[in-house]
């Protein structure tokens, strides 16, 4: 028996994402945004409502099942029911659905008001739900050659698709077994199943050669990858290994970058660092850019290294970097008298410093379009670490 071990890299589940505390309190002082997202709320539940079923994330999944029940009995009963309870069933649908419209105006009518906070909250519900809907769009890379393969697949694999329709799967099972599918796609068990299947190199060997994409066969590349860090949106330059042939002290250095350095004396060591911190932010459907960020992804302040929460630049009181050290003593001052932009960081495109990525944090861009949904700009400020070496005679 192999003793290869295998790595595995999970994502944040469903409940982490959705009850994690948020970041910041939003205030909104401009009464007319502030009335028109009150005024939408009702149509954001809805949506709410709807897409937690879709991706499996409501308390009680008995409305799933239902919903697969009665997309079961409708298609592979649906020559009878066409002619018997068709009109009964587009009754059903209809009343359905005002009546679930109709509690929650009168709700929000007659009961007590939601706050600013609890739409904000549904806004953030309804967008984690939509990336964990899209997720594994995600992991596909839609080039302009995996286009090609798939219409050349599509066209070799039509006669196939014709045989197999005349004679094993009919029109009806193919189109319930494509809706069960895509109805159980974010179930938690067709997840934990997909991801046992995936494990096999056959499965990953078939779907390469089915779908002709970029898939990874070897089990070997990226452990060291997957090791240094799992999150998908940061990008950590270091990993937790450290160098045993490094005996110099170390104070959290990816926190700054050092620029220069001058030994001031056979006991001191004097250095001048640069702090660069990103001040992140993300668009929000009715709201706008806002620090509140997705759970799983970089703070709203983090610096530019390995994306480590780091303290609001614009606060007086910022914390330095400790290290608890016993022969040495570390001093700092302040060399710049305030944090600048670092207009290079954009191309001194703009003098407000941002750079606009899409909502993955990808395909960088300088100016602000309807498909940028984050954007960062660089904050940097430059200190003096005075390191001094105490005397060791008690030691």
């Amino acid at each position: 028996m192999s003793d290869e071990v295998v790595y595995a890299v999970f994502e944040p589940s469903e409940a982490k994402l959705l009850t994690t505390t948020l970041q910041t309190q939003l205030l909104v002082e401009n009464p007319i945004l502030a009335l028109a997202l009150l005024n939408i709320f009702p149509y954001l539940l809805l949506m709410d409502n709807l897409l937690e079923i879709i991706t499996w994330t409501n308390g009680d999944p008995y409305q799933n099942f239902l919903f697969i029940t009665g997309y079961s009995v409708l298609v592979l009963y649906w020559h009878t029911l066409r002619f018997v309870a068709l009109p009964l069933l587009i009754a059903a649908l209809f009343l359905s659905i005002v009546w679930r419209t109709s509690t929650i105006m009168r709700d929000l009518k007659y009961g007590e008001k939601p706050t600013i906070d609890e739409v904000l909250q549904t806004l953030h519900n309804i967008t984690v739900r939509f990336d964990l809907f899209f997720r594994p769009a995600r992991h596909v890379r839609f080039t302009r050659k995996n286009y090609l393969k798939f219409v050349i697949l599509a066209i070799l694999v039509t006669p196939v698709h014709a045989a197999v329709a005349r004679t094993f799967l009919l029109p009806t099972v193919l189109t319930w077994l494509l809706g069960v599918f895509f109805l159980t796609y974010h179930s938690p068990w067709a997840y934990t199943i997909r991801h046992l299947l995936w494990r096999s190199l056959y499965i990953r060997l078939l779907a390469y050669y089915t779908t002709g994409l970029d898939i990874k066969i070897s089990t070997d590349e990226g452990k060291e990858k997957v090791h240094g860090g799992i999150s998908r949106v940061h990008s950590p330059s270091a990993t937790d290994v450290e160098d045993e042939a490094s005996s110099a002290p170390k104070i959290t250095d990816n926190d700054f970058t050092i620029v220069k350095k001058v030994i001031a004396s056979p006991k001191q060591l004097r250095q001048t660092v640069r702090f660069d911190i990103l001040e992140n932010e993300r668009r929000w459907f009715g709201f706008g850019w806002s620090k509140l960020l997705l759970p799983n992804e970089r703070a709203s302040y983090c610096y530019e290294q390995l994306m480590r929460p780091s303290p609001d630049p614009q606060d007086d009181d910022f914390e330095f970097p400790v290290c608890e050290h016993d022969l040495y003593k570390y001093t700092w001052q302040w060399m710049d008298d305030r944090w600048d932009l670092d207009l290079e960081f954009n191309k001194s495109r703009y003098k407000t410093g941002w750079v606009y990525y899409d909502s993955n944090w990808g395909n960088p861009g300088y100016r602000d379009q309807s498909s940028k949904y984050t954007r960062t700009r660089k904050w940097t400020r430059r200190a003096t670490l005075l390191i001094d070496k105490r005397e060791t005679d008690d030691y």
